[in-house]
């Protein structure tokens, strides 16, 4: 073997690494990017209202990122248990089992971020829960999924608005250490599954159907784009009649969690219209979800035709948790929080790209997600049987 077919060979594998090798969905990988892309963004990012500016498309950011996390979590939970055909059996029981393992280790990566004290509010936890929560709906088909994922994000929203209030007015304690964690991850945290299964189940119903399908691409721009427009429409009309945003969000932030008899005031029904960067209403479940599943379609085109260009951003998707934990880290090292411009945000987007790229074409699976799945893997190893799942 000469050099250079020893070199040829040397590339064309790591460049399979690259490019994530058989079974692997560049699309979600690319939605998956951007989403956490995104989420430095709305923790470094100078961002305003004005969308004739770049700091105003950047405010698209805010909310929309860990929404579209969210999303492609679900797909995620799709795939690794079967995709269009979900697992069943011993195999079911493995793959249920590996996501149980998965989501106690990233309960151990959030405590560990969590040392750092930064002013982020930190999702990793919440996602741990949603994993949990979504185990028993692992065989359940892609309408069935939907029809989920709609249920929660009408329901949901006045349990996460009503409830923290329902328990204060009976006397009843909130969460206020790691004893009240289940209620907070569910009901009156920042991300309360309540509202946030939506788009978990949303993903998982869109990971239950064929990646490939030029209408489900379609469906899902479309739809997505024109669900957004509307609940925005809507939310703006009824809004501006109810007062405005800051007067609801006022009188929510004044009653919500205040001790008192039954009879003393309530956040306001009106302040269901809003939907707004982690007002947690319906119209933001729908709205921001729509456009979560507007960009996952994108993506899917995307990574159809552009796998090789858009590799940088694939490799940040594929490394997500790794890249996420990294990002707390810089935050916290060099106080990035409060930025007065968008050159921290710049030189933290710009790193990340090339080191997860390098990583990627030299090493394959991040560090934090090498070490998941091997746990998970050591925890219930793979049947003789098993089919090898889609990769996400």
């Amino acid at each position: 073997m000469t050099a250079d077919t020893a070199r040829a060979g040397w590339l064309r594998r790591h460049g399979a690494l690259l490019l994530g090798g058989p079974g692997r969905v560049t699309g979600v990988d690319l939605a998956r990017g951007i989403a956490v892309l995104g989420m430095f963004t709305a923790h470094v990012g100078v961002t305003t209202a004005d969308l004739g500016t770049l700091p105003g498309w950047l405010s698209l950011a805010h909310g929309r990122s860990s929404i579209l996390f969210a999303l492609v979590a679900g797909v995620s939970l799709a795939l690794v248990t079967g995709g269009p055909r979900p697992l069943a059996g011993d195999a079911l029981v493995r793959a249920r089992t590996r996501l149980l393992v998965r989501s106690v280790l990233l309960l151990a990566v959030v405590a560990l971020l969590d040392l750092l004290d930064t002013p982020v509010l930190l999702i990793l936890g919440f996602y741990a829960c949603y994993f949990v929560l979504a185990l028993p709906f692992l065989r359940w088909p892609a309408r069935r999924l939907a029809v989920a994922a709609a249920v929660v994000a009408v329901v949901g929203p006045p349990l996460a608005l009503w409830g923290p209030t329902v328990l204060a007015r009976a006397g009843l304690r909130l969460p206020q250490d790691g004893s009240g964690a289940v209620t907070d991850f569910v009901l009156t945290g920042a991300y309360p599954a309540v509202v946030w299964m939506a788009y978990v189940f949303a993903g998982m119903a869109v990971g239950r159907c064929d990646l490939r399908s030029d209408n489900l691409r379609t469906g899902l721009v479309a739809g997505g784009l024109g669900a957004a427009a509307v609940c925005g429409i809507v939310s703006g009309v009824l809004v501006d009649g109810a007062g405005g945003q800051r007067a609801l969000e006022a009188q929510a932030d004044a009653a919500s969690v205040t001790p008192g008899a039954w009879s003393a005031p309530w956040p306001p029904p009106a302040y269901l219209v809003l939907s707004g960067p982690h007002h947690d209403t319906t119209l933001e479940a729908v709205g921001s979800g729509g456009f979560a599943l507007a960009v996952l379609g994108l993506c899917l085109y995307a990574g159809r035709v552009g796998a090789r260009v858009l590799a940088p951003l694939a490799a940040v998707g594929a490394a997500a948790l790794t890249v996420y934990s990294l990002h707390i880290v810089a935050i916290w090292r060099w106080d990035l929080v409060g930025s007065e411009t968008n050159r921290p945000l710049a030189v933290m987007v710009v790193v990340t790209l090339v080191a997860a790229t390098a990583w990627r074409f030299l090493l394959g699976r991040g560090p934090l997600e090498r070490l998941l799945a091997w746990v998970a893997t050591r925890a219930a190893p793979a049947g003789p049987r098993d089919a090898a799942p889609q990769r996400p």
